[in-house]
């Protein structure tokens, strides 16, 4: 007779499978993307350097940047030396006027007074912006190239500043799909996230800086337009007296009287613009609260997703990609700087059994018991993962065998340890432990694995609940 417990123990195993299903799917959609990435890398780096060979003529900085782009990328050097080297390319075409659109020079004083403020704020903001689209196209892929048009078309129809709201929301709905979207290395995505948020956070703080001071401008302009009026009154009065100069009395009150009607025209247009300042910048500094709440959201749900693709959703411990990651980094820094490290390889003993006699409820929980009583005897900087079933890996950086062997022994003696009752009947779980160190000749982390894992074999050939160091 099927009781609750068995319908709950069934249920329970058709959500494990549906979950490693969901993790296997993940995994193979990453090494699709991966294979992209490297095919379209291999691509670049093939056949930009002969297109710039080609068109690069002259002995300008433009060229010469030009030149050092092709020799960086034939010899496969960092996105950060590439990323250098289109800055340079940047500074190199606004310098010598290359591209669509020529650096403004800037007007004195009074020629910003005479032009509209807003219309200088639009075209900072157009500027700024276009170059915001320029990066996502440079990191997002090409099923986001219609929505990115889009926002750049929209960019060049910006009349007023009220259709910047709506530009920098529309950026922000992008940079979410492309979260929820992407399945690339979340460390990554988040840099790219901040680093976008930071360019609209400096784009429209300067912005609303200028706000400010055209609001102090206006301001002493004010207080300029005061002493011109008391000095007109003035001038007024000492003309009145003159009266043995009727024709100088004359002139000097049509040249008043002309400055007046200059100075009221003045004061009518000026309040105009100061009302449009003002209400631009006050447009700007509510959509300021706005834009760090979204970029706290952004920033938020990105490291939330990263923890689930990196985190086994049964025992809470890092999973296999988080570890091919992690052991990949520390073989990286053993390969160029010598930096050593060691693994451990702990798997449960006689674990079928357990699930066989208790049930896949307790051997779950013995699983998950094993993450519990182990992270607490790690450091900060080591990391434990699920390998597989009943398998765990701790890859330990800056660490000999003799230190891995001394955290093994620990964790080996506290897992013994653990209990449950289970109908009356006390259940146990041991495990056994492998230990290696990375060694000189090594190329791969694989090789180092294999070490490991030929240790727990020998571990489990003793007689098992023993570390073993290969």
């Amino acid at each position: 007779m099927v009781t609750q417990l068995d319908e709950k123990i069934a249920g329970l195993q058709d959500q494990v499978k549906k979950l490693l299903s969901q993790k296997d799917s993940l995994i193979k959609e990453l090494d699709t993307i991966e294979e992209k990435y490297e095919s379209q890398d291999r691509l670049y780096r093939k056949y930009f350097p002969v297109i710039i060979d080609m068109v690069t003529t002259g002995d300008t900085p433009f060229a010469g940047a030009c030149k050092e782009l092709s020799i960086a990328l034939k010899k496969g050097a960092s996105s950060v030396k590439i990323a250098y080297i289109f800055e340079q390319l940047k500074t190199a075409m606004i310098k010598e006027g290359i591209g669509p659109v020529a650096v403004k020079k800037k007007k004195g004083m009074f020629g910003s007074l005479l032009k509209s403020s807003t219309d200088t704020f639009i075209e900072e903001f157009k500027q700024g912006y276009h170059e915001i689209v320029n990066n996502l196209r440079s990191t997002l892929d090409a099923k986001y190239t219609t929505r990115m048009d889009n926002i750049a078309a929209r960019i060049l129809d910006v009349g007023d500043t009220k259709d910047i709201a709506d530009i920098r929301d529309s950026i922000f709905a992008l940079v979410f799909v492309y979260i929820s979207d992407t399945s690339q290395d979340r460390e990554k995505v988040n840099s790219f996230v901040q680093d976008i948020v930071a360019k609209i956070l400096d784009i429209e703080q300067k912005l609303t800086t200028s706000y400010d001071q055209t609001s102090s401008l206006f301001s002493s302009n004010s207080g300029f337009e005061t002493i011109l009026s008391s000095e007109m009154t003035g001038l007024q009065k000492t003309s009145d007296v003159a009266f043995s100069l009727d024709d100088l009395k004359v002139q000097i009150n049509q040249r008043l009287a002309s400055i007046e009607t200059a100075l009221k025209h003045k004061q009518v247009k000026d309040k105009a613009i100061q009302a449009v300042a003002e209400k631009n910048r006050h447009i700007f500094k509510s959509g300021f609260t706005k834009l760090k709440q979204e970029l706290n959201e952004a920033t938020k749900y990105s490291e939330e997703l990263e923890e689930k693709l990196n985190q086994d959703q049964l025992t809470g411990a890092f999973n296999r990609r988080a570890y091919d990651q992690k052991i990949q980094d520390e073989m990286d820094r053993f390969l160029r700087y010598g930096t050593m490290f060691s693994l451990l390889l702990i798997d449960a003993d006689k674990f079928k059994n357990i699930n066989d006699r208790y049930g896949h409820a307790i051997g779950d929980r013995c699983l998950q018991e094993i993450i519990k009583r182990s992270i607490p005897l790690l450091r900060r900087n080591d990391m434990l993962a699920r390998y597989g079933g009943e398998e765990f890996v701790v890859v330990m950086p800056e660490t000999d065998a003799v230190g891995a062997k001394e955290a093994a022994e620990k964790i080996r003696q506290t897992i013994e340890k653990i209990e449950f009752l289970y109908k009356n009947e006390k259940v146990r779980v041991t495990v056994s432990i492998g230990v290696t160190q990375v060694e000189e000749g090594d190329k791969t982390h694989t090789q180092i694995f294999e070490r490991a894992d030929m240790a727990v074999y020998k571990a489990k050939e003793n007689g098992r609940n023993q570390v073993s160091v290969h």
